[in-house]
């Protein structure tokens, strides 16, 4: 093999070594849990929705969900299956549907009703951050009014 060719190889290897590295995902997430109530109570079966907020063009890592039990507790995991949070700023959504509402039908009558105001979910600024140790306490209490 010519000299300038074994040279080149090892250049390309040296430069392709780093990206092997051990795997890592480029993100660092951290457990996170905690309790929604609206106007002082839980509200079962409540999805909430972490969205990592990144500089632009940059992209943080997955968003995380977790549905909250009967005591409105909910614990987060990534669309990855991985437990928590992203490492830093997120923009946090929160729906729920009324347990009285038909979900199967399928025209705008039989669609669910959203118990929390649209200033929690669809046009949130709920914002959190979350340190790497991650947190049990990111609760939220919210109100209609």
């Amino acid at each position: 093999m010519p000299r300038h060719h074994r040279l080149s190889v090892c250049l390309v290897a040296l430069m392709i070594a780093p990206l092997a590295g051990c795997g890592s995902k480029g993100y660092q997430l951290a457990p996170v849990s905690g309790v929604v109530t609206l106007d002082g109570k839980p509200v079962p079966g409540t999805l909430v929705n972490y969205q990592p907020v990144g500089s632009e063009g940059v992209t943080p890592g997955p968003g995380s969900t977790g549905r909250c039990d009967e005591n409105g507790r909910y614990t987060l995991s990534t669309i990855r299956d991985e437990t928590g949070a992203v490492v830093g700023l997120h923009r946090v959504r929160i729906y729920s549907y009324s347990p009285e509402s038909p979900v199967e039908q399928d025209t705008d009558e039989g669609l669910p009703t959203e118990q929390f105001p649209e200033r929690y979910n669809y046009r949130s600024e709920l914002e959190i951050t979350i340190e790497p140790g991650g947190t049990d306490a990111a609760d939220f209490a919210l109100t209609r009014g």
